[in-house]
C-alpha cells in the first residue's frame, strides 16, 4: 500500500516519496533514476493527467498549481491531411498549387510544389493507393475547390489500420459520434463524396467498409485541428489534446509551433485539481448562436457556468433593449439552457413553453416573446451581412443604428466595433497620424472596452486580446505625440509610459505565437517598439528638469 507522499518508483517499483516536480505524478526513489528515466519521461510530463467521469468522459485535470503563460501541453499530430474542401495543394507541406508549377510524384501523379515534398512521410498512403490502383492521378484545373482532395486525408487514417496498428489504435479510441451523424446532411455527403470515391476511384470497395470510412470521417470532424500555418490551412489529429474538455469561459487556449506541433497553453492561473478546458467555439459569440454551433458539430449540449448565466457575468452580452416607453431597461430571458438536440416536429407542451420563453426587462417587468426578438436579431444579422467590407463609416452608422436596439455590448455591437477598431488607422497613408481626433479617441475608447470585455468573457482567448491591446497602446502613444505639442515632453512622458505598460502585456500575451500567423508578426513589432520605447522613455526622463 502506498499513501498519498508514497508511490513506486516508475524505473524499479520500490517505494519512493520523490515526485516528478513537472507531473506531480510520477515517483523515483533516486535522482539517479529520474535522469534516467528522464529520456522517456519527457513526452509525458505536463501538470496534468487524464480521469474519467460517466459525464463529460475522459478529461484532463491540474495536478499543481499552473501559471498564466505556462505550456500545459506539447504535442505533435497523428495524422495530418489537406482540408475536405480545398483547392490543389502541395500533400508535402499544403501550400497552394500553381497552375504550370506543380510537380507531379514520379510514382502516383499527385502534384506537389516539389521534389523533395513528394518524397515526405506524410504523402505515404494515397501514393500507395494510388500504385494500387494501377494508374497515375492527372490534376490540371487548380485554384477552386478539387473533389479529389476530399478523401485524402480520411485515406491516411484508414492506411494505418494495416501499417501502424498502434495509430490506429490511437485513432480508434477518439469520438466519431457516428450514430448521431448518421442520415444527417453532412453524413449523406461524406458517404457519397468520400466512401463512393475511395471505393471507385481507389478500387478499394473491399479493403474498408462503409462503417471503417465513415468512423474516420466522423474523427477527423469532431477532433480534427485546422492549423492556420499555410495557405489554406490544412488540418491535423492530436491525441492528448482531443482529452480537453469544452468551456465557453475556459482556462487553457491552443497554438502552434512553427513544426505544427499543438501547445496547450493556459490562459489564466489554474488550481491544482482544476479541469482544463478549451473554447471549441468562438467565444464572442453570443450564447445562443456558441450552444447551436456545439450541437451541430461536436453534438452535446453546453451547460458551462457563461451558458448558464443570462447575463454572461453581469456584461449583458445578448441583452436587447426595452422598448417600452421611458424605460432604460434590458430584455433577457430566463434562460438560454433550452434544449437543442433530438427536437422533433410535434414537440411536447413541455418543448414548447422552452421555445416559446419570454425575454423580460429588469427594470420594468416588461415581457416579450422569442419569437418577436429572434425577428429581431435576424434582421440586424442580415444587415450586417450586406454591410460593405472595410468601410469605417459603415461601422459606425451600423454601430449608432444597433445602440437604439442592442445593449452597448451586445455581441453584434462588439464585433462591429472590433472591426472598426483595427481598420482605423489602416486607411491612411500616414497611419494613426493621419487619423482625425475623433476618430482616434474613438478607437481608444474601444479597444479599451473590448479588452476588458474579453478579460471577463474570455481571459483564455490571449490571441485576440493580446491584438487589440496592440492596437490600444498606438493609439495612447499617438494621443500622446499629439498633447505634447501643446502640453509638453512631460504629458509625452506619461502616455509613453501608459502605452508601453500596454505593450508589454499584449507582447505576454502573445509570446507562443509562431511568426508564420498574423499575431507572430505583431509580436515580432511588439518586441522592437518595446525596445524603442524604451529609448524614448530614458530620453524624455533625462530631458525632464530634476526635481528640487
Amino acid at each position: 500500500m502506498t499513501t498519498d507522499d508514497e508511490g513506486a518508483c516508475n524505473i524499479c517499483c520500490s517505494k519512493a516519496t520523490q515526485k516528478c516536480a513537472g507531473c506531480q505524478t510520477v515517483y523515483y526513489c533516486s535522482k539517479e533514476h529520474q535522469k534516467k528515466d528522464w529520456k522517456m519521461h519527457k513526452l509525458l510530463c505536463t501538470p496534468a493527467r487524464v480521469k474519467e467521469d460517466p459525464e463529460v468522459g475522459r478529461y484532463f485535470e491540474a495536478t499543481r498549481d499552473i501559471r498564466a503563460g505556462d505550456v500545459v501541453l506539447k504535442e505533435s499530430a497523428l495524422i495530418t491531411g489537406p482540408s475536405q474542401v480545398t483547392p490543389p495543394v502541395c500533400l508535402g507541406c499544403y501550400q497552394l498549387l500553381e497552375e504550370g508549377k506543380a510537380v507531379p510524384c514520379e510514382l502516383c501523379g499527385w502534384p506537389f510544389c516539389s521534389e523533395a515534398c513528394s518524397k515526405k512521410v506524410e504523402h505515404t498512403p494515397e501514393c500507395y493507393y494510388t500504385q494500387q490502383r494501377g494508374e497515375k492521378v492527372n490534376i490540371s484545373t487548380f485554384g477552386t475547390p478539387h473533389p479529389n482532395y476530399q478523401c485524402l486525408t480520411v485515406l491516411r487514417c484508414l492506411y494505418q489500420r494495416d501499417h501502424n496498428p498502434k495509430l490506429w489504435a490511437k485513432l480508434q479510441a477518439l469520438q466519431s459520434h457516428c450514430e448521431e451523424r448518421r442520415c444527417t446532411e453532412k453524413w449523406n455527403h461524406d458517404k457519397k463524396m468520400v466512401v463512393d470515391f475511395i471505393w471507385k476511384f481507389f478500387k478499394l470497395e473491399g479493403k474498408f467498409s462503409e462503417e471503417e470510412i465513415m468512423k474516420c470521417c466522423g474523427i477527423l470532424q469532431i477532433n480534427a485541428h485546422e492549423v492556420p500555418l499555410t495557405e489554406p490551412e490544412h488540418v491535423a489529429l492530436y491525441d492528448r489534446i482531443s482529452m480537453v474538455e469544452h468551456s465557453c469561459r475556459a482556462n487553457c487556449n491552443k497554438s502552434f509551433t512553427s513544426d505544427g506541433e499543438l501547445l496547450l497553453v493556459a490562459g489564466v492561473p489554474i488550481k491544482a485539481g482544476s479541469h482544463l478546458s478549451v473554447c471549441y467555439t468562438d467565444p464572442m459569440w453570443g450564447t445562443e448562436g456558441r450552444r447551436h454551433h456545439l450541437a451541430d458539430t461536436w453534438f452535446f449540449e453546453c451547460h458551462c457556468e457563461r451558458c448558464s448565466d443570462v447575463t454572461e457575468f453581469g456584461t449583458n452580452y445578448s441583452a436587447v433593449k426595452c422598448k417600452k416607453k421611458d424605460c432604460k431597461g434590458y430584455l433577457l430571458p430566463p434562460t438560454f439552457i433550452v434544449p437543442i438536440l433530438h427536437k422533433t416536429l410535434s414537440p411536447d407542451p413541455a418543448s414548447r413553453s422552452l421555445d416559446d420563453k419570454l425575454w423580460r426587462c429588469a427594470r420594468c417587468r416588461d415581457q416579450v416573446s422569442d419569437a418577436v426578438i429572434q425577428q429581431l436579431l435576424q434582421d440586424i444579422g442580415r444587415e450586417l451581412s450586406v454591410m460593405p467590407k472595410g468601410d469605417a463609416d459603415a461601422c459606425e452608422k451600423f454601430i449608432s443604428h444597433c445602440s437604439s436596439y442592442l445593449y452597448p455590448s451586445h455581441y453584434y455591437i462588439t464585433d462591429v466595433g472590433l472591426a472598426l477598431a483595427q481598420m482605423i488607422g489602416q486607411d491612411s497613408e500616414l497611419g494613426l497620424a493621419g487619423v482625425m481626433p475623433d476618430r482616434l479617441a474613438l478607437k481608444t475608447q474601444l479597444c479599451r472596452k473590448i479588452a476588458d470585455l474579453m478579460e471577463t468573457l474570455a481571459p483564455a482567448e490571449t490571441r485576440s486580446r493580446g491584438s487589440v491591446l496592440f492596437e490600444l497602446h498606438a493609439a495612447v502613444a499617438e494621443t500622446g505625440r499629439r498633447e505634447a505639442m501643446t502640453d509638453g515632453p512631460a504629458v509625452l512622458l506619461g502616455y509613453v509610459t501608459e502605452s508601453r505598460k500596454i505593450l508589454q502585456q499584449a507582447a505576454c500575451l502573445l509570446r507562443h505565437e509562431p511568426p508564420e500567423l498574423p499575431e507572430g508578426r505583431v509580436l515580432r513589432q511588439a518586441k522592437e517598439n518595446l525596445v524603442q520605447m524604451d529609448q524614448l522613455i530614458q530620453n524624455l526622463s533625462n530631458a525632464l528638469p530634476s526635481p528640487m
